[in-house]
């Protein structure tokens, strides 16, 4: 009986976290008239970048929208391609924007509504080279003629007081929801490529303005980009016979 009551309880603990897996693999992802792939490196503290076989993880993400949010702010993100996206902004629940001040040398705790605008300021952007050992228990290394690109990123904050922040921001989200969808970056030191791409490739978080009248325009813009698209798709008149 014990033997039973045993192999029930197993199969019913792989049934939950087969469930939980499922869950997780039908998750809904940027689709593609979303934010593009970008990778980074993970930093769980300040000075501690990652090797470049590290894997990366992905910064954009769907999210469950959470419109109930009193502390969102509107405003737009601007990808380094060029990509306007308006939405209602915050981070996680009861959390302030958490950044290592590099002139100051310490941390400081900032939350979202005090913020007037994010910039990001690179440190550092070059092709690293790929290198392997030449044989199998050989300290020797060769090139093995590929390259990959890669980048360190800071911020500048500029508060509504207009002073001024720059540091870096390590693993913390930032969520901009607009039509009760969510999309979340995630920001690092360290960005990564994949192998064989350009730095062009590796697109990037290139500001956040906060304000209802950023917001606005980011909507014009891209109601006049679809505005655009549409005519430009529709089938010309005919000429009359």
């Amino acid at each position: 009986m014990r033997i039973w009551l045993a192999m029930g309880l197993l199969a019913l603990g792989l049934a939950v976290g087969w469930g939980v897996w499922a869950l997780g693999a039908d998750a809904p992802a940027a689709g593609a008239g979303g934010p593009p792939e970008i990778t980074f490196v993970d930093e769980d503290e300040e000075g501690q970048g990652g090797e470049a076989g590290t894997a990366a993880t992905n910064p954009f993400g769907a999210a469950k929208a959470d419109v109930s949010r009193k502390d969102a702010v509107p405003g737009y993100a601007l990808l380094s391609s060029g990509l306007k996206m308006p939405g209602k902004i915050y981070t996680t629940r009861a959390k302030r924007l958490k950044i290592f001040n590099v002139k100051r040398n310490l941390y400081e705790y900032v939350p979202v509504p005090a913020v007037k605008r994010m910039e990001v300021a690179i440190d550092w952007e070059r092709l690293d080279k790929e290198w392997r050992f030449k044989e199998a228990g050989s300290p020797e290394k060769v090139y093995t003629g590929r390259t990959y690109p890669a980048r360190q990123l800071a911020w500048r904050l500029v508060l509504r007081n207009d002073h001024e922040i720059v540091g870096h921001i390590l693993g913390q989200p930032l969520y901009v929801e607009h039509n009760g969808k969510a999309e979340r970056f995630l920001f690092s030191k360290r960005q990564k490529g994949a192998m064989g791409t350009t730095l062009q490739d590796l697109l990037y978080l290139k500001s956040v303005v906060f304000g209802a009248e950023a917001y606005n325009e980011a909507v014009e813009e891209l109601k006049q980009k679809a505005e655009a698209a549409g005519k430009a798709e529709a089938p010309a008149p005919k000429s009359a016979p």
